[in-house]
């Protein structure tokens, strides 16, 4: 067996225990999410197909390093093409949860090379979105000779069709983007309230379990403690200025003074998650897109000139 971290420029591979491993990208900043593999015993399940061709050859090819069954099955935590833009390497069908599927329907002719002058950096060769052949509602029970994967939607949180994929055997739960670890939170496409509700779930049920979320490195106890502060100190400033007839998003942002989590990368996400806590407040429905988007990525970007 080669060492697959020997042809990965951009991850590293964790063993969790049990033909089990993380794929975790060394940046974790826009579009550079991580991927779970899970040895059932007779076929290979892979948890997000990264963000374009060459990093989901680039996880192919991990799964042969590392000598494991092929790939029978794709698990899409959510709809966000860093997570899902892969699937069509791999050539095997995908899970997605229902609330999910109908935003990935609406956005599968829309070309990944949008994003390109907001990330010249990034390379979007390959990406596009296949939709999911099996569709989900609230659970799904996988199964293989090495026991029984748990698929659970819980939320809305960061979106409004989130799964987390829960490993028994190893205690090791895959909860995409409900948890990100020294990467700021985004929460555009879901609702800050029932993100909070969510990481208390996951922290109840999960106290003992290895987390590993969408973006950064293996999360803890302590890591959703982090996420928790965070959140709830956007909806508490920004229900203060809202009441001072304040309702930018930027000044808002400009009026915390010390931030929650400012040493994390992508601090000037804070922009749009206090949009969204903008519209929590003046309850408009989780996931109800938000009309002012390239107005808001100006002000993200003067943030971060600050």
């Amino acid at each position: 067996m080669t060492n697959p971290m020997s042809k990965c420029e951009w991850c590293r591979v964790e063993e969790l225990g049990s033909g089990v491993y993380a794929i975790l990208d060394l940046h974790g900043g826009w579009f550079r999410s991580n991927t779970g593999l899970i040895d059932m015993g007779d076929y290979t399940v892979v948890v997000d197909t990264q963000y374009n061709e060459i990093r989901a050859k680039d996880v192919l090819r991990i799964i042969e390093d590392l000598d494991l069954p092929p790939p029978r099955l794709i698990i899409n935590t959510h709809h966000h093409g860093d997570h899902a833009w892969g699937n069509h390497v791999f050539n095997v069908p995908a899970v997605m949860h229902e609330n999910a599927y109908r935003v990935a329907s609406l956005l599968k002719d829309v070309a990944p090379d949008i994003y390109k002058p907001f990330f010249p950096q990034l390379d979007f060769t390959g990406a596009k979105y296949t939709l999911p052949e099996i569709v989900v509602n609230n659970h799904l029970t996988l199964t293989g000779s090495r026991g029984e994967l748990q698929l659970y939607h819980i939320g809305p949180a960061h979106t409004v069709g989130d799964i987390i994929v829960e490993v028994p055997w190893i205690k090791t739960v895959f909860v995409g983007d409900i948890v990100f670890n020294k990467v700021t939170p985004l929460a555009l496409d879901g609702t800050l309230k029932g993100w909070l509700r969510t990481l208390n779930v996951i922290q109840e049920k999960y106290r003992d379990y290895t987390i590993i979320g969408g973006h950064g490195p293996i999360a803890n106890n302590e890591t959703l403690d982090q996420l928790k502060y965070y959140l709830e100190s956007i909806l508490v400033e920004t229900e203060k200025q809202i009441l001072k007839g304040i309702t930018d998003p930027l000044k808002i942002a400009l009026s915390i003074k010390n931030p929650p989590l400012s040493d994390w990368r992508e601090n000037e996400r804070i922009v749009l998650n206090i949009q969204r806590a903008i519209m929590d407040i003046e309850k408009h429905p989780p996931g109800e897109p938000v009309s002012n988007l390239p107005e808001l990525a100006v002000k993200m970007k003067k943030f971060s000139r600050i």
